[in-house]
């Protein structure tokens, strides 16, 4: 057997995850004593809340380590449907409790993708919407906006219909709002006519909401119509991670679907992980149960606001507005073709990535990951002082450009 014959072809589609990645980055330069301002990867900070932490001890100390239903355990679901407010449109036989919101999304292209159906991203899709695609053996596509239009990389009604009439195998338009990277925020007419059109064409609309409750300057998340119209096409992905804080490595997600596919799911998650682990859906039972602490929230409001004080006039970038998430989104095309200090040209966001890490020590994400050269994602979901470094050193090194 050769060599490139003994892994899937499939895996070889794809690299590792480009922000798990950064945090490995940042280990290596800390450890070897070389400065670091991290922006890398969007990872809530801070101290777990103790409400939290203590469902998680009393799990195991009660004794809360059995197998449990492959879907969640029932308590968490109906708890999932209340935070949500989904109650009265749905029941618990429609939620799937996963191992985070990958598997969500993972279940849901396994579950009602065919070899070779087409999924539909937005124009920026986060770094593993493609990964989990091709490991379905689905194909993705990009839904990327009329060129010339100031859109912001958001996808408009025309562009869906567009994609559609091309490619008539499509099974689902997966949307990201808030948006991981771009942190722009779809409004409810938006959301309302996009899901019009998956309804129309009759394929799912799945709305990953994963950073539903970080929205700025006062504004509230805008919630998709569910009526008997919309509910057969329309699933929506949440999780633990993004609106809690240190609550990422508790790997709970899940998923709201109509029954079929809720089922379906949970088919095959009986055979994959059988459910996630109790003890951390009990810490997740916890955390949305109790009332919402709008803390860390006000907290990130001021982050961004501090960032855009610390960047503003950076040479040779455009920063984006950012209403929602915790991501900075830099626009760094006029950087592509400068020459730094040592003589290198900088023809990728690749390259004005990794020239910000030698010459400042500021860990951004590359644009490529999100399959848009030409930009940077910076999370400030991190120190204040990190930021004020970090904005100096991106200042001075986009300044030593050619």
């Amino acid at each position: 057997m050769l060599d490139h014959e003994r892994i899937s072809t499939k895996i070889s589609k794809f690299r590792p995850s480009l922000t798990l990645e950064l945090k490995r980055l940042v280990g290596e330069r800390v450890e070897a004593g070389l400065p670091v301002h991290d922006f890398g990867l969007g990872e809530t900070k801070g101290d777990l809340a103790p409400h939290i932490r203590e469902a998680g001890e009393r799990a195991y100390r009660e004794g809360h380590t059995m197998y449990g239903d492959p879907a969640g355990l029932p308590e968490v679901r109906k708890a999932v449907l209340r935070w949500l407010g989904l109650e009265q449109q749905y029941g618990p036989e429609n939620v799937v409790i996963t191992a985070g919101a990958k598997q969500s999304l993972f279940n849901i292209f396994l579950a009602i993708c065919n070899p070779a159906d087409i999924v539909l991203f937005d124009a920026a899709p986060w770094v593993s919407y493609q990964p989990l695609a091709v490991a379905s053996y689905a194909t993705p596509i990009m839904v990327l906006p009329a060129a010339g239009e100031t859109h912001r990389l958001k996808v408009g009604p025309d562009d869906l219909i567009r994609n559609l009439r091309m490619r008539p195998h499509a099974k689902l338009f997966l949307l990201n709002s808030p948006v991981n990277p771009t942190a722009q925020l779809y409004a409810a007419e938006e959301i309302e006519t996009l899901l019009q059109i998956c309804v129309a064409h009759r394929i799912y609309f799945v709305l990953d909401r994963l950073y539903w409750k970080i929205v700025f300057d006062g504004g509230t998340f805008p919630e998709p119509r569910i009526d008997a119209e919309t509910k057969p096409w329309l699933i929506q992905v949440d999780g633990l991670s993004k609106n809690f804080r240190r609550t990422g490595g508790l790997r709970i997600g899940w998923s709201v679907a109509p029954t079929d596919v809720s089922r379906a799911m949970v088919n095959l998650q009986s055979h994959y992980t059988s459910g996630p682990a109790v003890p951390t859906q009990l810490s997740a039972r916890a955390a949305i149960e109790q009332a919402y602490d709008p803390e860390m929230l006000h907290d990130l409001e001021l982050k961004r606001d501090l960032l855009l004080r610390e960047v503003a006039g950076i040479p040779l970038v455009n920063v984006w507005p950012t209403p929602a998430s915790f991501y900075s989104f830099w626009d760094v095309r006029q950087a592509l073709g400068r020459t730094t200090p040592s003589g290198e040209v900088l023809h990728t966001s690749d390259d004005v990535a990794a020239y910000l890490i030698h010459e400042g020590g500021v860990v951004t994400a590359s644009g490529t990951g999100f399959m848009q050269d030409g930009y940077l994602r910076l999370s400030f979901a991190t120190p204040d002082e990190t930021i004020r470094a970090g904005m100096r050193a991106a200042k001075e090194a986009m300044g030593r450009l050619t």
